[in-house]
């Protein structure tokens, strides 16, 4: 997909454009193959992908590289330099953008384990006592 359609699209449909603004052209090319990289492993039936959906990701993308959200990321709650102490919270921030998230549902692992799990709870004949 190319960056100017992308960002064009961001430009003209998103609010919080402020990652993709202030990323270079070269990290903004970079968000963008990583995003429809991980689109494409995580929602394989979907081809092609929508530029929305991929300018949804690409801007999370971005939105990740924020030190603050990268130690977010690794449930970090709080640092403190001089005491030298770092507090953990529970769970992280999410792979998956919210908006792609919201219009496409659980990705194809998250489905995978699903059936798995479905599967394995399955009785197959006989009776419980």
């Amino acid at each position: 997909m190319d960056p100017q359609e992308v960002g064009a699209w961001i430009s003209a449909n998103m609010l919080d454009t402020d990652a993709w603004d202030r990323a270079t052209e070269k990290k903004q090319a970079v968000a963008l193959v990583q995003a429809e990289r991980k689109l494409a492993r995580w929602y394989p039936d979907i081809t092609p992908m929508a530029v929305s959906i991929v300018a949804f990701q690409t801007v999370w993308e971005l939105q990740g590289i924020d030190p603050a959200l990268k130690y977010q990321k690794h449930n970090v709650k709080t640092v403190t330099d001089n005491g030298e102490s770092i507090s953990y919270k529970d769970g992280e921030r999410p792979d998956v953008a919210p908006d792609v998230r919201a219009l496409l549902g659980p990705t194809a692992d998250e489905l995978a384990e699903e059936a798995a799990e479905e599967a394995a709870q399955r009785q197959y004949g006989g009776v419980l006592i």
